[in-house]
Formats: C-alpha cells, structure tokens, sequence
C-alpha cells in the first residue's frame, strides 16, 4: 500500500543516487541552452538574410522541429545516428538531439528580439557607417539578447522538466534513476514522487533566480532613464 512516509525514507537512504540523476539533468539542461542558444542565433540570423534558399531552408527547420515531438527526435539522433555510420556516446547524441530541438525555440525567441529593436537604432548606426556586421553585432543582437534572456530562462526550465525523456533511451537521468530504484524497492509511487519534487524543487528555484535576474534588470535599465 501507498505510503508517504516512505518516500522520505527513499530519498535519505539513497540520496547520492538522487543527486547523480540531478547532476546528469542539470548537465544536459546546461549544455542544451548553450548549445541551442548558438543554433538559434544562426537560424535566427539566417532567417533574415536575402538568400532566399537558405531562409527557405532556415523555415523549414524550425516548422519541422517544432511541429514534431521531442522524445522521434531524440530516438531519431540516438539510433539513427550510428546506422549512417557515426557513433557517438549516448551522452553526446542526447545533447545532440536536445539542443537541435531547443535551437528552432532559441530562433523564434531571439528572431522575436531582433525585431523588438527600434528601428531608429538601425538608422542611427548606418549614419554612423555602419556596416551590416557591425550593425549586428554592436547594434542589434546586445538589445535582442537583452529582450529574450528571460524567454530563454524559461527554456532552460522546461529543459529540466523534458530531459526526463531521454529515460526511454537509457540516459542515467533524473527520471531514469528513480524509474531504476523503484523496479528494486517496488515502491513506485513513492520512489517516483520523490523524484517529482526535486524536479520541483529545481524548476522552483530556478524561476525564483530567474525573477531575481528581470528585476535586476529593469532595476538597470531604470537607472538608465
């Protein structure tokens, strides 16, 4: 029978293995926003160029990523993968995989953010001749970056919260850990409830640092005006 008080027990006996499962998803949600973030800023990029095959191409990607779901992609990188030849560690393809599907988010976002700029600071730096990279670089993307960061605190929660599907291809996750723990304990309710509130309390703290960081600022931006 359910009981709750198990739960507690489960995780002070087995803690370490708990804290592996967070260590490996803290890990990849890191590594899938750096690596996303660099996508994005690509396709973003991309996107506005005046070759129109490659903006073409640029589209198609992000409707097909995120038109499709997380756990075919993931299943596609890590098995498909090594039938044309590449093989890479189960680690490495999830990142893989995680990161193409967080670019698509990373490009709306950041194409969002390219957009917000005043047009009058486009203006302004090509009276100051400016060229197009310029522009861009010292112009453009400092504000567009700005605008998005919280979109993109966002993103790293939800990764939190997705990476749990790389359990189905054997990533020692958070959720693959619990899954393992409770096949021996038989208490799954329990043992998986334990793993629910840490994915709580990480996705909570994480929204606090984040609120912390908006206010921060605006705080700034404030002081500016």
């Amino acid at each position: 029978m359910f009981d709750l008080t198990k739960s507690w027990d489960i995780f002070l006996s087995k803690f370490p293995v708990f804290m592996d499962g967070v260590q490996s998803t803290l890990m990849l949600a890191a590594c899938t926003v750096f690596f996303g973030f660099i996508i994005g800023l690509i396709v973003a990029i991309f996107r506005r160029t005046k070759i129109w095959p490659l903006r073409i191409l640029m589209n198609i990607y992000v409707a097909f990523i995120r038109g499709t779901p997380l756990l075919v992609q993931v299943l596609l990188i890590v098995y498909g993968l090594p039938q044309l030849g590449v093989r890479l560690p189960r680690m490495t393809s999830c990142i893989i995989a995680l990161a193409i599907n967080s670019g698509a988010y990373m490009a709306e976002l950041i194409r969002a953010g390219l957009q917000s700029v005043d047009k009058g600071q486009v203006e302004a730096a090509d009276s100051l001749g400016m060229n197009g990279f310029q522009k861009m670089t010292n112009v453009i993307l400092p504000q567009a970056i700005k605008v998005t960061l919280p979109a993109m605190g966002n993103e790293f929660i939800a990764i939190i919260k997705e990476s749990s599907v790389l359990y189905s291809v054997g990533v020692y996750e958070l959720t693959y850990q619990a899954n393992k723990l409770a096949s021996t304990n038989f208490r799954y309710i329990e043992t998986l409830l334990v793993s629910a509130m840490i994915y709580f309390v990480l996705t909570y703290a994480a929204t606090k640092l984040l609120g912390l960081l908006e206010r921060r600022m605006r705080r700034g931006d404030n002081k500016m005006v």
